[in-house]
């Protein structure tokens, strides 16, 4: 019988002894969870802070660009003798046929990093913005040559906004096709469709892409 409660006794004490430990695993456990609660809330709050830096970043890199074009199809070392800049703004007045009180002032004209190929990308920097503007419009409206090859302009935005806009390169074809394009709205960047006489933004192709299906339906 002695024999008997003292093993009871022992299984009580085990018994007792691994509650013990059950309750420090779980206080342990929980003071986990709590911390890696913390974490992932901060990590939150670092990751939508880095989102907002990187767009007013992106904003900011655009609105330094406001004044620049990209020039395409211009041949390496078509300026000859001259400098870029004189070339460029001697081929601004024939190419869009521009009278002597329509004279355009540009700050600089360089090329891009990209080196060694044949029709290198020009950044054409006006000291107006309307000027940028209307040479913009201008070549739009006209099927300009120069030695043979086409020559466009493009504005000039940040990586990130061409990337963006790449992103939406299929849908806004869709659009443009039923007249619903209306251009792109900027920090952030924004796709705008007329649909019923209202603009509709969209910040993904997929978004758009509903719209559009809705339409054809």
């Amino acid at each position: 019988m002695a024999a008997l409660e003292s093993k009871v006794t022992e299984l009580k004490r085990d018994v007792s002894s691994s509650s013990t430990r059950i309750n420090e695993a779980e206080g342990r456990i929980h003071h986990a969870e709590e911390t890696l609660g913390k974490t992932e809330a901060t990590l939150d709050s670092i990751n939508k802070r880095i989102a907002y830096l990187e767009s007013k970043t992106d904003d900011l890199e655009n609105r330094g660009r406001r004044k620049n074009l990209r020039l395409f199809g211009s041949r390496e070392g078509a300026e000859g003798q001259q400098t870029l800049l004189n070339f460029v703004n001697d081929m601004l007045t024939r190419w869009l046929e521009l009278t002597p009180d329509r004279a355009l002032t540009l700050e600089r004209v360089h090329r891009t990093l990209a080196s060694g190929k044949p029709n290198q990308h020009r950044a054409v920097r006006f000291l107006k913005f309307q000027e940028k503007e209307f040479v913009y419009r201008e070549s739009r409206r006209r099927d300009i040559t120069h030695d043979g090859g086409k020559i466009s302009f493009a504005q000039d935005f940040s990586a990130e906004t061409v990337r963006i806009r790449r992103g939406f390169y299929t849908v806004t074809k869709l659009f443009v096709d039923i007249n619903a394009f209306r251009g792109f709205q900027h920090n952030p960047c924004k796709l705008r469709v007329l649909h019923n006489g209202k603009i509709h933004l969209f910040t993904t192709p997929q978004q758009a892409e509903e719209l559009y299906k809705s339409i054809q339906q």
